[in-house]
């Protein structure tokens, strides 16, 4: 009796090989949001320019192609885009009571609601592996959480569960997109990243710009979330977003979008557990260069990442083995 790991669609390992190269781009990303910051770039108006570039970008080497705005605005691109931006908001709050790489673990959550949704909404089945790798994931992070100041508890547990919710239902957008899944080449896969990152630009843009007016008419104060006009014409911050931004977008939502339908969501955001390890590397390489000055990492997380990724594992493990 043996187990393999099965590619349930296409292609042998090639979604999980994608879904080891978007851990990377992630974590990319992350530090490339650090950089950004240390540019003096507002984080929205980089992540609005990056998003606007990298769709550009896509789209000048695709084409948008036929049927390109019932691609845009299909129900599973308005609900990745409106997640997108619904994640950025939550994910902000959640960092008012955790720290990033606290934040980081907590949204490992992501993998039982993932679980938990596939099995109530698309019929897939729950083992009791499956159930033994969710409270090994449940075991990693409630001590993170617990550890929140009784006041604020209550709060960060719930913000904890919507982000995860999202993360969920945005991941689920990208699988059961049927542009998406009728994709067979990477020129058309391109296209449909493409379409639905322009389409969720549109949708962070429309949900920013009139809180950005409001402020200027001194209705609300700038703050991280709502930025200044001024912030729109920072250079730093568009050559940041054209140079950084944008290739890393392109390489994580494409990535995002290939790999989901192969291995899952469930399984996608599994691998989404070795993320806190792949980020201090590139922190590490991006320090070298003198690009990001590199605080310490609290190295009290690590068994709880440990426990997490052995929490994941056992969940690839029971999604993807059979018997032969």
């Amino acid at each position: 009796m043996t187990f393999t790991l099965r590619d349930d669609l296409r292609g042998g390992l090639n979604g999980w090989v994608e879904a080891g190269l978007f851990v990377f781009a992630i974590s990319a990303l992350t530090v490339v949001y650090a950089i950004a910051q240390h540019q003096g770039a507002h984080i929205v108006v980089f992540i609005l320019f990056a998003m606007g570039f990298a769709a550009a970008a896509m789209l000048i080497i695709t084409g948008p192609g036929e049927r390109a705005l019932q691609v845009a605005f299909a129900r599973q691109s308005l609900a990745f885009g409106f997640s997108t931006v619904m994640l950025e908001a939550f994910y902000f709050l959640l960092l008012g009571f955790l720290s990033p790489a606290e934040t980081s673990l907590a949204l490992r959550l992501s993998v039982p609601v993932s679980l938990v949704l596939g099995w109530l909404f698309y019929a897939r089945s729950m083992s009791r592996r499956l159930w033994l790798g969710n409270a090994i994931i449940v075991a990693a992070v409630v001590p993170v959480l617990w550890n929140v100041a009784p006041h604020q508890r209550t709060a960060a547990i719930v913000l904890a569960l919507i982000c995860s919710l999202i993360v969920s239902v945005k991941t689920f957008a990208s699988e059961f997109h049927p542009a998406n899944r009728a994709a067979r080449s990477i020129h058309d896969k391109l296209r449909v990243t493409g379409l639905v990152v322009a389409s969720t630009t549109l949708i962070g843009a429309t949900a920013i710009f009139p809180l950005v007016f409001l402020s200027e008419l001194g209705v609300y104060q700038p703050t991280a979330l709502i930025p200044p006009l001024a912030a729109f014409w920072h250079t730093p911050t568009l050559v940041t977003a054209i140079l950084l931004g944008a290739p890393v977008f392109v390489a994580m939502t494409y990535l995002t979008f290939s790999s989901v339908v192969k291995i899952g969501t469930e399984s996608f955001l599994a691998t989404s557990a070795f993320t806190p390890f792949s980020v201090l590397a590139i922190e590490a390489l991006a320090a070298a260069f003198g690009l990001l000055d590199v605080t310490a990492f609290d190295t009290g997380l690590i068994p709880f990442i440990a426990i997490g990724i052995v929490g994941v594992l056992v969940v690839v493990h029971a999604r993807h083995r059979r018997v032969t």
